[in-house]
């Protein structure tokens, strides 16, 4: 069979399932099946496939087919200009995300501390952006660990960040300029208004954060003054309508210079705060 007809296809079978971006998702298996740039697909558009890459291309079809996401799929994903690997362990990382490295990406500090690192997306851009920079990156999934530590030697950034496992600070010493986190901000409240590429094939560890979604902001804000430098600053990304519940505990807390970040789309996306 030839390429085109295989495309077609493919494409086809995608819409019949319901995935609205077939065409785009069949170009992108396919290449992977064939092991090949999606550039290269319209060189080759005429040539035959064999019935083995037909076999894996179908394999892979009928993941799409069942929400996984393209980017689990494919096991990587594009992240401030770098491509990283994922898997089921991880939270899928989202350009939502890239708001917080945007924030700060002009603001270089010398120690950071992560929670919550994952994959190790926000961790390894830091340390590749900031020459002079010590991270310490932490989770309480040692799967994810091994995995941000694939990504950091990926990069060559290995050195410049310690893999910490822990529960938010319990395994945590020393004084950070920076502590960022991306933590589970999902209420079960709204676990029926989520996708299913999400609520299948994300950890419900790093997605759900009790009923209201607020459990990790209420572990983390505390305990931030401990490990704060007093000239230091705090980044959180948050829920588009969670900015005043999040400012509130922060202002608990002793955080009184607080700001929202708003993402590309113009909805909240990260809270800052500062001492004071």
């Amino acid at each position: 069979m030839k390429l085109q007809r295989v495309l077609a296809d493919t494409a086809l079978k995608l819409s019949h399932s319901g995935i609205e971006s077939a065409a785009r998702d069949a170009r992108i298996l396919t290449a992977h099946a064939l092991e090949v740039p999606i550039s290269d697909l319209s060189l080759k558009i005429n040539d035959k496939v064999s019935a083995e890459m037909i076999f894996e291309l179908e394999k892979l079809m009928l993941r799409r087919i069942n929400r996984e996401p393209i980017s689990k799929i494919l096991g990587r994903r594009d992240f401030w200009g770098r491509t990283f690997s994922i898997n089921k362990n991880v939270l899928d990382p989202r350009g939502d995300t890239e708001t917080l490295i945007d924030y700060v990406i002009e603001k270089p500090v010398r120690s950071v501390l992560e929670l919550g690192t994952g994959s190790g997306v926000i961790a390894v851009t830091l340390a590749c952006e900031w020459r002079e920079v010590n991270v310490t990156a932490t989770d309480i999934s040692e799967d994810a660990l091994v995995l941000a530590e694939i990504n950091a030697a990926k990069f060559n950034v290995e050195n410049k960040i310690q893999f910490v496992k822990s529960d938010w600070f319990n395994n945590v010493e020393g004084m950070y300029d920076l502590i960022i986190s991306n933590p589970p901000y999902i209420g079960w409240i709204e676990q029926d208004k989520i996708s299913t590429e999400v609520a299948k094939y994300d950890p419900k560890i790093a997605l759900f954060a009790g009923y209201d979604g607020l459990d990790a902001y209420k572990s983390i804000i505390p305990k931030l003054t401990k490990f704060l430098n007093p000239d230091g600053i705090v980044v959180l990304e948050i829920g588009a309508s969670q900015s005043k519940q999040v400012k509130n505990i922060l202002n608990s807390s002793g955080f009184f210079d607080v700001d929202v970040v708003k993402d590309l789309f113009g909805k909240d996306r990260a809270i800052v705060a500062k001492l004071g």
